[in-house]
């Protein structure tokens, strides 16, 4: 799975298949761990869809909780 933070993968005729996300909630401070569940949450439901990527990918961490969310799309 291909995970970058531009709308474009270089060589590459992309076919939009949705909005994809992953959120943890934690009780503590966001952690590596936090995050890493929130990606492959995010990377899940993008293989859903039949997704080879996930392109303009934002993390948004805050103190309870890590956030990230892209558009999955598909290589034609």
């Amino acid at each position: 799975m291909f995970l970058v933070n531009t709308d474009y993968i270089s060589g590459k005729t992309l076919e939009t298949l949705g909005f994809v996300s992953g959120a943890k909630f934690v009780f503590t401070v966001i952690d590596n761990k936090a995050i890493e569940s929130a990606k492959q949450e995010m990377i899940a439901e993008a293989k859903r869809l039949g997704a080879d990527a996930v392109i303009n990918i934002r993390y948004a961490p805050s103190t309870n909780h890590a956030y990230i969310s892209g558009t999955a799309v598909k290589f034609v």
